[in-house]
């Protein structure tokens, strides 16, 4: 075990204590306070009863309050105790996947992320990025709908049309900022995971903020506003002169009334827009609170702050309002709409003043001043999550290295000792692996881990472009884009074979080589559902059509043709074989890539062992 797991370990194992300290302490004072909100309860009964029983002794009614008065105390604290609670039960729990994702224990790591898989993607299906035991599922932090979905932006930055090298850099300076502030990471995801829904979104307010249409009716606002007027100083004056001046304001009542009637429908579709929103108003302000108030140095981290900020300067020289402040501000704005929202409540304040209407009026200025800023803001919320993520990687691996993105035009690929993360570290077989030019063939025998060499140049690739670690002591590579044919399924809905589908695979490949970018490509056992010949001449056209300056790739195949048609050299081609070795015990496999090609075979060894013999 190396000194970085050690570290690693005994700073999980110190995070762990105080987190269960904290924990107890805070559990046992709030049973103390539980009970002694019981006992003031139980005295300010005793005492009312004695007040109501006993001749109504005045003093047993005042101890009833002063004991009520202390209960309201104690309860308050007992609340606030109780949410402290809550928060470090939510750390404990999230320390624990911490120290699940370093053992690979995926029973505990419940977000798969499948419903981000993208259908047809090059290469998302064929590295397990997505779904039970997945690179998501392992390093996903993010709990609000816009840090999962960047999160898998960034995982997919290998299929953009353009991939940016700076931004990968910035990335990782984010990753190992945030990785070196382990309490930090584990208190602003508490902060998320407590204030939203699983994948949770605000797709109400969004919509809000995104309609165009204005819902304030300004002949509506002048009818109801005088007639309010009407309505109050009519009123007055029947007061003053008698009771037969009282059907000046009935009128106006009734005019009122009506005018309720004919609002309420155009006013029901914000109003119940409204309902949806609400609730997740102060779950995203204390989110943005938590940003906020984050110390942070590298300069991604320090942008996404300032994105929190309005740019925008008032009249009088002040700053414009903080992302918290401003869905702060709505949410006071929102409250005087819940009110509405019981009956009585809605007659009455409709009736006495035009309530709806300056409902309708808060919100649109909200939204001409703060609301188109929101949704770049929720953006930063995303990317915030997201590199949070990227840190978790490097708890899983400390003594993983962080990739170097070369300059490089034509495309590189370079790892020493690279391992597969998704493969617990004491199971793992790490290897070493080049390719600057030309196509790797790979060969070897069955389950001898030639599929999963290939999983594991593209799975790194991904980590690296994301920004960030990979379980390698050495990687460096250029920007390229990334196709791979590896995992194939047929679809009987649509009349579609193996064969075809891994066609429709390779066909993307190509076309993706067709464009300006480097490309490494993946293929794994070319056209395997065809006769031998078709699928040997298909390989060679397959290999032919990707021998260009900037493309590389990988081929595994059982096809030893193929390999023989190359004599002349008109392809760039480099072998490398898996191997294994018999004993008494039976077949072992050591998973460790060699030079040159293959001539071992295993299949009738592995039928005979399954009972499939002569």
């Amino acid at each position: 075990m190396s000194e970085k797991i050690q570290n690693r370990d005994a700073e999980f194992e110190r995070r762990s204590k105080i987190l269960d300290d904290l924990y107890k302490d805070v559990e046992t004072t709030a049973d103390k306070l539980a009970n002694l909100r019981g006992f003031l309860f139980i005295a300010v009964v005793v005492f009312l009863v004695l007040f109501f029983t006993k001749e109504r002794m005045i003093w047993n009614l005042i101890i009833a309050f002063g004991f009520f008065v202390l209960f309201v105390v104690v309860a308050a604290r007992h609340a606030r105790f109780k949410n402290k609670l809550k928060r470090y039960k939510v750390l404990k729990e999230i320390h624990s996947q911490y120290i699940a994702r370093t053992q690979h224990d995926f029973g505990k790591l419940t977000d798969t992320g499948a419903d981000l898989q993208v259908e047809k993607h090059p290469f998302s299906s064929d590295l397990d990025l997505f779904g039970e035991r997945s690179l998501f599922s392992l390093m996903s932090v993010a709990h609000t709908s816009f840090g999962r979905s960047t999160l898998r932006d960034w995982l997919f930055t290998a299929a953009s049309d353009d991939p940016d090298r700076e931004q990968i850099v910035l990335r990782q300076e984010a990753a190992s900022e945030f990785a070196e502030h382990l309490d930090m990471l584990q208190d602003l995801e508490a902060d998320t995971k407590m204030n939203v829904s699983k994948q949770g979104s605000p797709q109400a307010l969004l919509a809000y903020i995104a309609s165009d249409i204005s819902q304030l009716d300004k002949k509506m606002v002048v009818l109801r506003t005088v007639c309010t007027i009407l309505l109050w100083v009519t009123f007055v004056a029947a007061l003053i002169i008698g009771k037969w001046a009282f059907f000046a304001p009935a009128f106006f009542f009734v005019v009122q009334l009506m005018l309720m009637m004919l609002s309420y429908g155009k006013n029901s579709t914000i109003f119940t827009l409204v309902e949806k929103f609400f609730p997740e108003l102060r779950a995203y302000s204390n989110i943005f609170t938590s940003i906020e108030k984050a110390e942070v140095k590298s300069a991604f981290l320090v942008k996404l702050k300032e994105q929190l900020y309005s740019e925008k300067v008032k009249e009088e020289g002040e700053k414009a309002s903080s992302a918290s402040n401003q869905l702060q501000s709505l949410y006071r704005c929102c409250l005087l709409i819940q009110a509405r929202m019981q009956p009585l409540l809605y007659f009455v304040l409709n009736m006495v003043f035009p309530f709806d209407e300056l409902c309708i009026h808060l919100l649109e200025k909200w939204k001409h001043t703060s609301g188109k800023e929101i949704p770049g803001k929720l953006k930063a919320i995303g990317e915030w999550e997201a590199a949070m993520s990227l840190a978790v990687m490097r708890f899983i691996y400390p003594d993983g290295c962080v990739p170097k993105i070369l300059t490089s035009s034509l495309p590189v690929f370079e790892a020493k000792e690279m391992g597969h993360p998704l493969i617990p570290e004491k199971k793992v077989v790490r290897n070493d692996f080049s390719l600057t030019k030309g196509c790797a063939i790979i060969t070897g025998s069955n389950m001898s881990g030639k599929t999963t060499l290939l999983r594991t140049v593209g799975i790194n690739m991904v980590l690296a472009y994301a920004g960030a670690v990979c379980p390698t002591s050495e990687l460096s590579l250029s920007v390229m884009n990334l196709g791979a044919s590896m995992r194939i399924e047929d679809n009987l809905g649509e009349g579609v074979s193996t064969f075809y589908a891994e066609l429709i695979k390779i066909e993307r490949i190509i076309r993706l080589a067709s464009g300006d970018r480097p490309l490494l490509y993946l293929i794994d056992e070319i056209f395997r559902g065809t006769n031998s010949k078709d699928r040997t001449d298909g390989a060679w056209i397959v290999l032919k059509k990707l021998n260009k300056p900037s493309i590389i790739g990988l081929m595994s195949t059982h096809d030893y043709e193929l390999c023989k048609m190359n004599s002349n050299n008109e392809v760039n081609l480099v072998y490398y074989h898996f191997s294994e070795y018999y004993d008494d015990e039976g077949l072992h496999f050591d998973y460790k890539l060699k030079d040159g090609m293959s001539t071992q075979t295993n299949a009738k060894y592995l039928m005979k062992l399954v009972g499939i013999d002569d």
